[in-house]
């Protein structure tokens, strides 16, 4: 998954604000805190600030790691979800007429309340449609109202019904991964070690006003970045970096193919 244009942009903006803000108090801090000051906190403080440091670093990394992971995850789910629906409208084209258009009718029900009503949701409110729940649950219901004869139509049905549970499982565990972000502790965590990273640099920096702004700037801006860069990933369905409805779009103009197709 790429990260978008825009929301690249928008981080490389906050990086250079934080940054720019950074070198701003580093050089009040260069003005007001005496060199000798500022040395004496390097010498005490610089084992500590190593620790911290390292931490924030493995912390964003596995942080990161783990939310772009659930980002792919939620893609590959969503389109699970989008290509057993599509084989459950195929089975639709081996059924009599009226099941045949009952069938089509509640699959491009769902597909539809999907993009336009549950998307919307999961980026908003992190929860998925009631709606769609419910015409999830009406074409599980009328999977059970048919009553296959022989052995062809019998293969089919079963193929299908798998199919559809298919659809159900991956509508689950999207459901679970539409409320799944990084904890509210684990976020102030990452703040509180970004921000007792960044003050040394800001506070205790070199005695030459340049070195003290730059590593001031330098490293302002790259915890403000990779901050950026986890709110967006929070929530694989919300944020810039996100899942789309994009396979369930491509299903919808299956669909329209099978259809135009006839019966099998």
């Amino acid at each position: 998954m790429r990260i978008p244009l825009f929301i690249a942009t928008i981080g490389l903006l906050i990086a250079a604000t934080v940054a720019a803000l950074a070198g701003l108090a580093a050089y009040v801090a260069n003005r007001l805190i005496p060199a000798q000051t500022r040395q004496d906190y390097r010498d005490s403080s610089g084992v500590i600030t190593g620790i911290v440091g390292t931490l924030f670093a493995v912390s964003i990394g596995l942080v990161v790691v783990a939310a772009w992971n659930q980002v792919n995850t939620a893609t590959e789910t969503s389109a699970t979800e989008a290509s057993n629906l599509t084989d459950v409208y195929w089975y639709s084209r081996t059924l009599p007429a009226p099941q045949r258009a009952a069938l089509q009718s509640l699959a491009t029900g769902y597909t539809t309340t999907v993009i336009r009503e549950e998307w919307p949701l999961m980026a908003g409110q992190h929860r998925l449609s009631q709606n769609a729940w419910r015409a999830s649950e009406q074409l599980r219901a009328f999977f059970q109202t048919l009553q296959p004869d022989g052995g062809g139509p019998s293969a089919r049905y079963g193929q299908a019904m798998s199919r559809m549970q298919a659809v159900l499982d991956a509508r689950r565990s999207r459901a679970q991964m539409a409320d799944t972000g990084v904890p509210p502790l684990l976020w102030v965590a990452l703040a509180g070690c970004g921000l007792v990273a960044l003050l040394p640099a800001i506070l205790c920096g070199s005695s030459n006003r340049k070195v003290h702004l730059t590593m001031a700037a330098a490293v302002g801006g790259m915890v403000g970045l990779v901050l950026f860069l986890v709110y967006q990933l929070d929530f694989p369905f919300s944020g810039g970096i996100s899942v789309s409805p994009a396979a369930f779009e491509q299903a919808l103009d299956r669909f329209d193919s099978i259809r135009a197709l006839g019966t099998g």
